[in-house]
């Protein structure tokens, strides 16, 4: 069995079921460094490196340090603490928190020592040096400086340091021979092929995966009942981590309301799924439901919708992508970077981001498709793409290699 500590954000979400999902299609046994655990009943050993008060504390100094990922050192002490204490034969990056981990010093660590290394990129700070999503911004192919987005790419209002966070992150995997870089859609592989942060460094593609047993295609669940909707109404489903109007919010939500307004006068009701601010004001055919937690429920209402719709301006993958068809619905949605890259392209369409009207039109040619191609029949040909356990092989088979040479 190959012992595995994986250091993340948090022990839930996108990337917490990730590591839970190694871990059960596969013989690894896992070990997890977080600053956040809001799951301790687990299979997986979790241990807490980061405290609330020192999050607190980190942060405001980084606004004025202005290396989101170059300080943390009390964090980053338990974080090599753990490893040398567990000694695991791989260890395995997700998504490092800001502000809770000196990365640098991690990876020259874990260099020193030749302890084999996986970094996936679920995000794009590890070869652009700050920005979480880079945007329409190259300057990472060059060293950033002289940042644009300066608060946003580094948490600082004061001081430039985008130049020497690159040439940080640049130094800490230069030289790495144990290393495996993993991204998590074609998309993002072609991104780090333009990095000379880890361009040189040996590179794959490993998309994520999901639970293909939860997310299928059901038909026990009457999604008009439900919301007291006509049998006649179609229904759009949007899932999303935070549901706003803000124009700078990254999810789209104006553009779902947009659409909303566009669509008035068809039979048709957008169902939201994910938080949203308080007093918000919607349509007449906009449901917000607000976090469905229980992953049934929410399988279930992928498989019972119409049609489902991503708004995002950015995305290295999407869940909402794979679920959707995996319970047998199309998707349709913005140009988002990874989504269009990993999606079945038989049974979903993209159009230019921002663009309602295109987005109306796609929608409308592909609400009654579901019926057409039938649903268990997209379904199964996504769950042999998206499957945990087809995830889980790749990544065992990436951490054998490593252990191997």
């Amino acid at each position: 069995m190959i012992k595995v500590l994986h250091i993340n954000c948090s022990d839930v979400g996108s990337t917490g079921k990730i590591i839970e999902d190694i871990s059960a299609h596969s013989q690894v046994l896992s070990v997890l460094c977080t600053p956040h655990i809001k799951k301790p009943e687990s299979s997986i050993k979790k241990f807490k490196t980061s405290f609330p008060y020192e999050q607190g504390i980190y942060k405001r100094v980084c606004r004025i340090y202005g290396l989101r990922y170059g300080f943390a050192p009390v964090s980053t002490a338990r974080i090599i603490h753990h490893i040398k204490k567990e000694k695991p034969q791989v260890v395995h990056f997700h998504s490092a928190n800001m502000n809770t981990v000196n990365l640098y010093r991690v990876l020259k660590f874990l260099k020193r020592k030749n302890i084999p290394t996986v970094v996936t990129n679920h995000a794009e700070f590890f070869y652009t040096g700050s920005c979480g999503y880079a945007h329409e911004c190259d300057r990472w192919k060059t060293g950033c400086g002289k940042c644009p987005r300066l608060t946003y790419a580094s948490d600082s209002k004061l001081f430039d340091r985008t130049h020497t966070a690159w040439k940080k992150m640049k130094a800490a995997f230069g030289g790495f021979k144990k290393i495996q870089i993993v991204s998590v859609s074609p998309w993002v592989d072609e991104r780090v092929k333009q990095a000379p942060i880890m361009n040189e460094l040996p590179h794959d593609v490993i998309t994520n995966g999901i639970n293909t047993q939860c997310f299928s295609f059901k038909k026990d669940f009457d999604i008009h009942k439900e919301y007291n909707l006509s049998p006649d109404t179609k229904i759009i489903f949007h899932v999303t981590s935070g549901f706003s109007r803000s124009e700078n919010h990254i999810k789209g939500g104006r553009f779902i309301l947009a659409l909303a307004e566009a669509l008035k006068d068809e039979p048709v009701v957008i169902l939201v799924a994910g938080s949203h601010e308080q007093g918000i004001k919607v349509p007449d055919n906009v449901i917000l439901l607000g976090n469905l937690l229980n992953q049934e429920i929410l399988a279930a209402h992928y498989a019972t919708a119409d049609l489902a719709i991503l708004a995002s301006k950015r995305e290295t993958f999407s869940m909402p992508v794979a679920e959707s068809l995996c319970c047998g619905t199309p998707i349709v949605g913005f140009k988002a970077g990874g989504p269009e890259s990993i999606a079945m392209p038989e049974y979903s369409e993209f159009v230019s981001y921002g663009d309602v009207d295109a987005l109306k039109e796609a929608v409308l040619k592909w609400l009654d498709c579901k019926k057409t191609i039938g649903a268990q029949v997209i379904s199964e040909k996504a769950k042999e793409l998206y499957a945990a356990s087809v995830m889980a092989e790749k990544y065992v088979s990436v951490y054998q290699s490593l252990i191997k040479d």
